[in-house]
């Protein structure tokens, strides 16, 4: 039996403007109604995360902020996994780089994102301030050292990956940091969260409140950061438009997101669960 499932967003569950397509959205009501566990998986922090849960129109637990964060159906927290950034920031004002703080702000109040003053303003992180300013803060940092669930930056690769360089060498393992191309800012975005943290590892501490075993959860992801949730579950699924190297360590590989393919992953759960 599979008894919960633990679902990707931005390219898994998710499409344009932060909605579910209908049979996706109706097959999900009709497992959760049969006693499965809808559960959200995301890199998102919580405030956008509810935009789709909304959407989905069920009460469901969220594993937010790259697995840092576990929220309850009711929007409480559950479980969360914070660090001090103190030491990150300094390194990244060596580079003229100014992180952002990603809290809990359902939980904890005021901004979801704090901004650090030292370095002064980007380009690229004063547009990320502009398009977020109801959410954001700016605030020194090394001062204040807020707890911090997951932080990142904007900026140059190469600039990007010196201060990452610098971080690990500083402090080895014990941060992970992730520098994809940001279209928004026409820039790269450097993401440093804890080394020991990623989705699975926020899964496990829900699995284990909820009482469910590993081997009865199904994970449905399509990027690389899917991969520890999806490779530990009983039934780890990846998405059509996914990565080739999470469809090659996948159970199976269900259809595209933009054409239902999570119906797919409804019906293998279906066919499990009825015998």
């Amino acid at each position: 039996m599979i008894k919960m499932i633990a679902l990707d967003l931005d390219g898994t569950l998710a499409v344009e403007n932060h909605q579910v397509l209908p049979r996706t959205r109706a097959g999900l009501h009709e497992l959760q109604d049969s006693g499965v566990e809808i559960v959200i998986a995301t890199g998102r922090r919580y405030r956008t995360t509810r935009y789709v849960i909304d959407n989905l129109g069920l009460d469901v637990y969220a594993v937010c902020n790259g697995g840092a964060l576990v929220k309850n159906p009711d929007q409480s927290t559950l479980h969360k996994e914070t660090f001090d950034i103190r030491p990150v920031v300094a390194i990244a004002r060596e580079h003229g780089l100014p992180l952002f703080a990603q809290r809990d702000a359902h939980d904890d109040g005021g901004a979801d994102v704090l901004i650090d003053n030292g370095p002064g303003l980007t380009r690229e992180m004063d547009i990320y301030y502009r398009e977020n300013r109801d959410y954001i803060e700016q605030q020194d940092l090394v001062a204040h050292g807020e707890p911090c669930l997951v932080s990142g930056t904007f900026g140059d690769a190469d600039a990007l990956a010196a201060m990452a360089a610098q971080i690990h060498a500083a402090f080895p393992r014990q941060y992970l940091t992730t520098i994809v191309r940001h279209f928004q800012t026409d820039s790269h975005y450097c993401e440093i969260a804890q080394g020991h943290v990623d989705k699975w590892h926020g899964l496990t501490r829900l699995h284990r409140h909820l009482g469910i075993d590993p081997d009865h959860i199904c994970t449905v992801g399509d990027d690389l950061n899917d991969m520890p949730m999806v490779t530990r579950a009983g039934h780890g699924i990846a998405m059509g438009n996914g990565h080739e190297d999470l469809q090659a360590s996948a159970v199976f590989v269900c259809g595209h997101n933009q054409e239902e393919g999570l119906v797919d992953v409804i019906d293998y759960i279906r066919r499990i669960n009825n015998g």
